[in-house]
C-alpha cells in the first residue's frame, strides 16, 4: 500500500531543533556532493595534522637550539625537525638515526623514543581525527526534511458544485479508496513496527519516530459510569491505553523550537460489554423479509439512525441466517460526543458526554475453536461432537454465545507546554475551533495554533471506530490464525486486549502518517485518476509546517552537523595557518625584543636549501647571496658542479657564527 507520493527532500542549511539552535544547525546535501564532503574533510584533518608537527616540531627545535656545541646526532635531529613536514617521516628519519648512532654516541635510541613518541602520537591522533571526520554525518542524522507542492490537508467534503450524481459517486469512492489506502498502510506499518518493536524491518525508520509509545493498564475503571455493570468484567475490569503528551517536534516530527510546539494525548479505554439485560428475542413478522418466522436476537444499546428512519434496537443477529458462513463477522457503530447527527445515539447506560465511543459486535459464525476460549470476546467452550482430522477424531469448541460486543471510549486532549494549560479529556469534535471551545482557552501562538489546528484535523481518524470499519473482520488479530475458513486455534484469555492494543497501535501510526501526508500530499492510489482536492494553507503559519515536517531518509542524501564541520575547518585552519607564520611571526619579534635572534638564524641555517648553500659556498663553489633568507641564490649566470679531488667528493663547510643581538651573519672559511 501506498503512503506517499513523491517528495522533494531539502538540501541546505536548516535547524534541528531537537538539538538547539547551535548544536541542531545542519546542512543536507545529495549523496554525491556528500560524499565529495567528507572527502575533503577527512584530507582538510590530514593537512591539519602535518599543520600541528610542523608546529610542534619547530617548537622542538627552538627549545633545543642553544650556542653550546652539540654532537653530530643532536644537529642531525634539528635538521629532521626543521625540514621534515611529516610526522610519519620524521619518525622514520629520527629511527634510522638512532640506528646509524648507535655506536657513534651516547644513548641514541633513549633519545630518539621521546621523538618517536610525539610523532607517532600526532599520526595516531590526526589518523583517527581523519576517520572520525565523517561522523559528523552520525551527529546530524538521518533526520531531513521534505517538500511538497502538494502540501495540505485532504478535502473530504464533496463539493456541492457537483450536480452530476455519477461524478458525486466518484468522488465518495475515492475518497474511501484513500481511506482504505490509509487505514491498511498504517496497519501494516503498526504490526511490523510497533507490536513487535522491531528494528530495520520494512520502513520501519521513515518517521520521526519508529513508533510512539504508550501506557496499558489492566483493571482500570469501567467508561460507562451510568452502568458499571455493562463492562463484564465489573467496575474494575477494563483496559486502558494512555499515549501520554505526544510532542508534535520529537514525536510527530514537525520540526519547530520548543516555544512553538503543542502536545497531544489520546486515551482509549475498552471493555467487553455484558450483554444481558440488553438482549431481545423477537420473532420476525414481517411476510416480506426472508427472515419471516425466525426468532431474532436483537441488542438494545441505543438507537440507530438510518436517513428519516429510527430503529429502536442497536444491532439484530439471526442465528438461522449468520452474516457470513466462513469466519468472523464484525460490526461496528461510533458516537460522536458533540455530534447533533449521530448515526447512533447510546442508550443512557452507555452514553458519554467526555468521549466517543466505538461499538463492536462479534459473531463467530461458523467458527469452531481447536481449544476451549475463555476470552469473553471469543469465549468458546462448549464442545461439539468430535470430527475427523488427519485420520483422528478432534475435539472442536463452539462460541458460548451467537453475538459479543466490546466497546471503546476514545478521549482527546491537547496542552500548550508554554504555560502548561490543557484541554480536558473529551471527543474528538468537542474539541474544534468554534468560540468558547477549549482549544481556544490555551493561549496558543500563532504556529503553536497552526500546529493545534493540524493534529485536529487528524483526530477523528483516530477513533478506533476509524481503524476498524474499513477492514472489517480483518481488522481481528484472531483472523490472522483462523485457517480453512473456520477453524481457529487456541486463543489467549486477553485476546480481546490484543485487539484492543492492535486497534490503538493503528492509531498511533495512522498519526505518524498523517502529519507526513499533510506535507507530501495524498498518495497515489490505484483505480483513482484525479487527485483529491487538497485544502492549501493560508496563513504563513500554517505554510511553515509545510516546509518543516521532518523523516528519516537513508541514501538519497548526506546531512552534516554545521557544528562538527565548523570545528574541523576552524581548529584545522589554525594549526595550517599557524604553522605556515609561527616561525616568520617569533623571528619579527626576536628583531623587535633583541632576545634569543640566534635561535631564529639556527632555524634558517638548518633549512635544506641553506643547507645546500653551506655545502656548495664551503666547497668554494658559487658566489651566493641570501645567507638570512628561507631559499638563498647565486648570482646571474652563476654556473658550478660538484667539486672533485682525486676522484672523491671533499667539501668543506664554513663555521656558521651567528652575531648575538642581530641578524646579521657572516660566514667564516675552514682553513
Amino acid at each position: 500500500m501506498s503512503q506517499f507520493p513523491d517528495y522533494s527532500i531539502y538540501k541546505g542549511t536548516w535547524v534541528n531543533w531537537s538539538r538547539g539552535r547551535i548544536h541542531g544547525s545542519t546542512i543536507t546535501l545529495s549523496y554525491s556532493d556528500g560524499a565529495l564532503l567528507t572527502a575533503f574533510l577527512a584530507v582538510f584533518v590530514t593537512a591539519s595534522g602535518s599543520g600541528c608537527w610542523k608546529i610542534l616540531s619547530y617548537i622542538l627545535h627552538q627549545v633545543r637550539a642553544n650556542q653550546k656545541p652539540r654532537d653530530g646526532l643532536h644537529h642531525q635531529t634539528q635538521v629532521i625537525f626543521r625540514n621534515t613536514g611529516s610526522a610519519v617521516t620524521a619518525a622514520l628519519q629520527v629511527g634510522q638515526l638512532a640506528r646509524y648512532w648507535r655506536k657513534n654516541t651516547v644513548r641514541p635510541l633513549a633519545r630518539a623514543i621521546p621523538v618517536l613518541f610525539l610523532a607517532l602520537l600526532n599520526v595516531a591522533v590526526f589518523g583517527v581525527a581523519s576517520i572520525f571526520s565523517s561522523q559528523v554525518t552520525q551527529a546530524a542524522g538521518h533526520n531531513v526534511l521534505i517538500r511538497s507542492a502538494s502540501c495540505g490537508i485532504v478535502n473530504t467534503t464533496i463539493a456541492s458544485s457537483i450536480s452530476s450524481s455519477s461524478e458525486w459517486r466518484k468522488k465518495e469512492k475515492d475518497l474511501k479508496k484513500l481511506e482504505i489506502n490509509d487505514v491498511s498502510s498504517a496497519n501494516t506499518y503498526a504490526q511490523h513496527c510497533y507490536e513487535g518493536k522491531a528494528q530495520n524491518l520494512l520502513d520501519c525508520d521513515q518517521y520521526a519516530r519508529q513508533y510512539l509509545n504508550w501506557v496499558s493498564k489492566q483493571n482500570t475503571t469501567c467508561p460507562f459510569p451510568n452502568s458499571l455493570d455493562a463492562c463484564i468484567y465489573g467496575a474494575t475490569g477494563a483496559y486502558s491505553m494512555d499515549s501520554g503528551l505526544i510532542d508534535s517536534h520529537d514525536d510527530l516530527g514537525l520540526n519547530a523550537p520548543i516555544s512553538q510546539r503543542v502536545k497531544y494525548r489520546q486515551v482509549t479505554t475498552c471493555s467487553p460489554l455484558n450483554l444481558t439485560g440488553y438482549t431481545k428475542e423477537l420473532e420476525d413478522t414481517d411476510p416480506s423479509d426472508p427472515a419471516y418466522g425466525d426468532t431474532i436476537l436483537t441488542y438494545v444499546l441505543g438507537n440507530v439512525t438510518v436517513g428519516s428512519h429510527q430503529d429502536n434496537y442497536t444491532f439484530r443477529y439471526n442465528p438461522k441466517r449468520p452474516v457470513s458462513t466462513t469466519g468472523y463477522a464484525l460490526s461496528f457503530l461510533i458516537a460522536y460526543v458533540g455530534s447533533p447527527q449521530s448515526y447512533w445515539v447510546p442508550s443512557p447506560t452507555l452514553n458519554r458526554t467526555d468521549g466517543d465511543i466505538s461499538l463492536f459486535f462479534l459473531a463467530s459464525n461458523s467458527v469452531l475453536y481447536e481449544d476451549p476460549v475463555a476470552d469473553p470476546f471469543y469465549a468458546a467452550t462448549h464442545p461439539i461432537q468430535p470430527l475427523l482430522r488427519d485420520g483422528k477424531n478432534r475435539t472442536y469448541y463452539s462460541p458460548d454465545a451467537n453475538v459479543s460486543a466490546m466497546a471503546c471510549v476514545d478521549q482527546h486532549q491537547f496542552c500548550n507546554p508554554n504555560n502548561n494549560k490543557c484541554t480536558q479529556l473529551t471527543g474528538a469534535l468537542a474539541l474544534n475551533y468554534d468560540n468558547g471551545r477549549p482549544l481556544t482557552q490555551l493561549g496558543l501562538n500563532g504556529v503553536q495554533n497552526a500546529t493545534a489546528q493540524l493534529i485536529y484535523s487528524i483526530v477523528p481518524w483516530l477513533t478506533t471506530y476509524a481503524n476498524v470499519y474499513t477492514r472489517g473482520a480483518n481488522a481481528l488479530r484472531a483472523s490472522d490464525t483462523l485457517h480453512d475458513d473456520y477453524k481457529q486455534v487456541g486463543l489467549p484469555n486477553g485476546q480481546w486486549q490484543q485487539e484492543a492494543e492492535a486497534w490503538f497501535g493503528v492509531a498511533m501510526a495512522r498519526l505518524q502518517q498523517k502529519i507526513v501526508q499533510h506535507t507530501t500530499g495524498p498518495p497515489s492510489i490505484l483505480g483513482v485518476e484525479n487527485k483529491f482536492d487538497v485544502i492549501r494553507p493560508q496563513t504563513v503559519d500554517e505554510q511553515s509546517l509545510c516546509y518543516n515536517t521532518i523523516i528519516h531518509s537513508k541514501g538519497s542524501t548526506t546531512s552534516f552537523s554545521v557544528l562538527g564541520v565548523a570545528i574541523i575547518l576552524v581548529i584545522g585552519s589554525i594549526l595550517i595557518v599557524t604553522s605556515l607564520l609561527l616561525d616568520t611571526v617569533v623571528q619579527r619579534f626576536r628583531q623587535w625584543a633583541g632576545k634569543n635572534e640566534y635561535k631564529s638564524v639556527h632555524y634558517i641555517l638548518d633549512g635544506q636549501w641553506q643547507l645546500q648553500r653551506l655545502a656548495y659556498e664551503g666547497a668554494g663553489q658559487g658566489q651566493w647571496s641570501g645567507e638570512l633568507d628561507p631559499v638563498p641564490v647565486t648570482r646571474m649566470n652563476d654556473k658550478f658542479g660538484l667539486p672533485h679531488s682525486n676522484g672523491v667528493l671533499h667539501s668543506h663547510l664554513s663555521h656558521a657564527k651567528p652575531v648575538v643581538g642581530s641578524m646579521s651573519y657572516s660566514p667564516k672559511p675552514v682553513d
